[in-house]
């Protein structure tokens, strides 16, 4: 790996691509490893989850649980 190599994963295709590959819009990175590409899906869904049951969010949670309540689904 050169030092300016970098990895993304692209969420569209489920695969790590490198920097020298144009990443598109559905890319989260950049990465230094393709192993830390790979495995980026799954941190960022446990660093998502850690931020849902902080306080930090409760704003939102009470926002989101407000727009439940005025939408009729049925």
């Amino acid at each position: 790996m050169t030092p300016s190599q970098s990895y993304w994963y692209n969420l569209s295709t489920q695969s790590v691509v490198r920097d020298d590959v144009r990443p598109s819009e559905d890319c989260l990175g950049p990465f230094g490893s393709a192993q830390e590409a790979e495995e980026s899906p799954a941190v960022l869904v446990e660093c998502a989850r850690a931020w849902l049951e902080s306080e930090e969010s409760e704003p939102y949670r009470q926002m989101a649980a407000e727009l439940d309540d005025d939408t009729d689904l049925r």
